[in-house]
């Protein structure tokens, strides 16, 4: 029998493992930049969202959030907070479907009210993988396997669903990088530059950035191999998946250790997890057990599955129907759906009909059926928008983001499993976006302006303690990664100006009360 329950329950603990990160990362920022004195705040949007009419069911289908009735900045820690709780819950393996249901349902209340600051494919596939967790089995615990106590079975079709979500993220995005990485992927490039343009570059990544030019062309290889033929082993027998996870799980440490993706990589692993079968897991312990010289006589036993731990009744057909329908459903509505979203992204003209753009406008809101399409092209070079802020029109005095290049000589830094929003959403600013970035920008500059208090925090250093600055402006570098030689001076980034500083805004804020 191909038991997999034991290894299900390590699915969702490690998936509990990763709402625990999440949602401790979002805690310690969402009131910066959805609450009343936030970048983008919810508020304000949910009176011009009020203001355009329309039922609650509507404005709910539209944007699911328990914010629409939830109000006040206080919520935005405290549901976070709530969703790491739940997620302990997870990790232990104890409340059956309703946690899974329940720490989705959150996430994608919290993820919806920042905005565009939680838009990132990562919230899509965290998401879309608790979504999915919910129709696996309820029961079974870490205290199961301990205690080598029989856990449940997963369906066929539900195991199929997780793999079905882990297969589209490696080949979509493979896919991806051969439609629109002329430029880069395609001519060898791309991981010449990857490292230092990333969104949040890492010291990790300057390490690597140092190697030397055969090991980042084969770094390009290597993605497209793991992203591409190696994706299609998911789908095959035993000794192929096994040998999918032995090559997916360096490929995903690696990025780990080069970059700041927050929870990314270990959400993955954790995906991954679902190609092994319970033997495998017992084959790990007995390599393991041998290494510390401890291994058993009875390390081989393996415990019984939950459907065979004992003889009994045949289900009728019917039972066997109603307990299969939970799952066939959610199949039936996520493959089709996901193979749309699929086609969309690669001919966008294929699914302009009227009819399936109201299916997808259905579901879309819910963020949990997706396509991914990770780095299809790699930005050649880094340019920053630095704030500057003056007090006597004369002295211009730089804002140095938290955790963002600044100083040339402050290292990159390591942010492991939290994933500060607004560096990241920041980094995007100077890639021509047209308005997208207009509102969340014009209220930094006002709170620099008129609250710098609430937003200091944000910042490496104050250059104005005492006093607001009376103008602003953004002097924009061309930063690229330094080498060993560079060192020697502090220098960990070499910069140089681009073009003109822009023209100062001038600080305009209301009178107090």
């Amino acid at each position: 029998m191909k038991a997999r329950g034991r290894i299900f329950v390590l699915f969702r603990s490690g998936l509990g493992l990763v709402f625990l990160a999440a949602f401790l990362s979002m805690a310690v920022q969402l009131r910066d930049l959805a609450g009343s004195r936030g970048l983008l705040p919810w508020a304000d949007f949910l009176a011009r969202l009020h203001q355009g009419g329309g039922s609650a069911p509507g404005r709910f289908l539209s944007f699911p959030t328990l914010f629409l009735w939830i109000r006040g900045d206080a919520a935005l820690t405290v549901v976070p907070l709530l969703g790491a709780a739940i997620a302990l819950l997870l990790v232990v393996g104890i409340g059956g479907r309703i946690v899974p249901l329940a720490l989705w349902f959150l996430y994608l209340s919290c993820v919806t009210t920042a905005r565009d600051f939680f838009y990132y494919q990562w919230d899509n596939l965290l998401l879309e993988t608790s979504f999915l967790a919910i129709v696996l089995p309820g029961r079974g615990s870490l205290f199961d396997l301990t205690r080598g106590r029989p856990v449940p079975e997963p369906a066929a079709t539900s195991v199929f669903l997780v793999r079905w979500i882990l297969f589209r993220l490696l080949f979509e995005s493979g896919l991806s990088k051969l439609a629109a990485g002329q430029d880069t992927w395609l001519n060898l490039s791309a991981m010449t530059y990857y490292y230092e343009t990333a969104p949040l570059p890492s010291w990790g990544g300057w390490l690597v950035q140092q190697f030397p030019l055969w090991f980042h062309q084969f770094s390009v290889f290597f993605t497209f191999f793991v992203e591409l033929p190696v994706a299609l082993l998911i789908f095959l027998p035993r000794r192929f998946r096994l040998a999918f996870f032995a090559i997916h799980l360096p490929f995903q440490v690696s990025i780990g250790a080069t970059s700041n993706y927050g929870f990314f990589n270990l959400l993955s692993i954790v995906l991954s997890l679902t190609v092994l079968q319970d033997r495998d897991l017992d084959a790990a312990l007995r390599i393991a057990r041998r290494m510390l010289r401890r291994m058993p006589s009875d390390a081989t036993r393996e415990p019984a599955p939950a459907d065979a731990a004992g003889p009994g009744a045949p289900r009728p057909p019917w039972r066997r129907v109603l307990l299969l329908a939970p799952v066939l459903l959610p199949a039936l509505v996520v493959v089709p759906a996901s193979l749309i979203e699929a086609l969309g992204y690669f001919d966008p003209a294929a699914v302009q009909g009227s009819a399936l753009l109201s299916v997808r406008s259905f579901y879309a809101p819910f963020r949990s059926v997706n396509v991914y399409h990770l780095f299809p092209g790699v930005v050649r070079e880094r340019i920053v928008a630095e704030i500057e802020g003056t007090s006597d029109g004369i002295r211009w005095e730089p804002y140095h983001l938290r955790y963002a290049p600044g100083d040339p000589q402050d290292a990159p830094p390591m942010t492991y499993l939290h994933n500060p929003r607004l560096p990241f959403h920041y980094s995007f600013w100077t890639l021509g976006r047209g308005r997208r970035d207009e509102e969340y920008i014009s209220n930094l500059a006002r709170r620099l302006c008129c609250e710098p208090a609430s937003v200091a925090h944000l910042f490496k250093d104050d250059p104005f303690p005492a006093m607001a600055p009376r103008e602003l402006r953004i002097v924009y570098y061309r930063y690229r990664f330094g080498r060993y030689a560079d060192l020697t001076l502090g220098n960990y980034w070499l910069r140089e100006p681009v073009g003109a500083p822009t023209r100062p805004y001038t600080c305009s804020c209301p009178p107090g009360p």
